[in-house]
């Protein structure tokens, strides 16, 4: 593997983890920033030890930082840590400085703008979808907390004969679309109820919302187990049993967090929205009613308090 830069697209939460797992790994690191500088050292704040045990530990990384428009070097690794919305256009700002052979990794809620950014990529560049698990919190413009370990992953959007590696050891699957249609489907339960009741995660699994919770699933079960669902070869595993135990596993593990669509709502920032459940509702074969009042109640406040009782009157 060339010893060139990687060049990490966004400064939020993840971009800036990424900035600084990358140059602890060894690797110098460029990271694009689109408003705010992180300035030429990001503090890295741990909370847990590398088995997950609570040991705070701080470590400052050395990273150059720079806009778009500052760029004059050419990168073939590159890693782009946006919203959904934004991949391919934060994409476009650098493409000129991309080579022709370059891994072009994305790490992004939701699914759809793979999709997209697959589009304007050339035949000869991989791109490399990818999830991860990690909690990380932006304290500041150079200062974040690593506040849960998680894992992270990286597959070929367009598997190639003879399979890829990913430029990090470790970190390649082969079933990268199954993985991204499980969190997708987490997601599409948690993320929304607790930016519509504006509530943490934890509190989904109060008696108040069962009833949703339990049609929610059963909804989503029946999408999943439809043969004319658009990835029904990687999500037939997905019944309304499993759902559940990962969701109610997700939720009790991040009890006390809320999540990124909630946080975004509070804030009155755009969601990934259409990225989840505007997702399954595009490509559901099948009717999904709760899923649209999911979405709608998200995508227009004005509609919230009357969404809002619609879900909690679900038998």
């Amino acid at each position: 593997m060339k010893n060139t830069p990687w060049l990490v697209i966004g400064a939020g939460a993840i971009g800036l983890f990424w900035a600084c797992k990358l140059e602890k790994l060894g690797n110098k690191v460029h990271l694009v920033y689109r408003s705010e500088s992180p300035g030429k050292k990001i503090t890295l704040e741990s909370l847990t030890d590398e088995d997950g045990q609570q040991q705070v530990s701080v470590s400052k990384h050395k990273i150059k930082s720079l806009t778009a428009h500052e760029l004059t070097d050419q990168y073939d690794k590159v890693l782009i840590c946006t919203k959904s919305f934004d991949l391919k256009n934060a994409f476009s700002q650098v493409s000129a400085y991309i080579t022709p052979d370059a891994d072009i990794a994305c790490l992004c809620n939701g699914i759809g703008a793979q999709e997209e950014l697959q589009h304007i990529l050339l035949d000869t560049q991989t791109l490399w979808a990818g999830i991860t698990s990690e909690g990380v919190l932006k304290v500041e413009a150079d200062h974040i907390k690593h506040t849960g370990l998680g894992d992270t992953y990286f597959g070929e959007w367009q598997p190639s004969n003879p399979a890829k590696t990913f430029p990090i050891e470790d970190l390649t699957v082969t079933n990268i679309r199954q993985r991204m249609i499980e969190k997708l489907a987490v997601n599409a339960v948690i993320n929304p109820i607790t930016a519509i009741f504006n509530i943490h995660n934890g509190d989904l699994l109060n008696d108040e919302f069962k009833p949703l919770m339990s049609a929610t699933l059963s909804e989503l079960a029946s999408v999943f187990a439809h043969p004319k669902f658009s990835y029904a070869q990687e999500s037939q595993h997905l019944t309304s049993d499993n759902l559940k135990n990962r969701v109610n596993t997700i939720a009790q593990l991040t009890r006390l967090n809320r999540s990124s669509m909630h946080e975004d709502v509070r804030l009155q920032r755009q969601t990934e929205n259409s990225f989840i459940s505007g997702f399954l509702l595009d490509n559901s074969p099948i009717d999904l009613p709760v899923q649209r009042l999911l979405f709608e109640g998200v995508a227009f406040a004005e509609q919230r308090e009357e969404v809002k009782k619609k879900l909690l009157s679900i038998a």
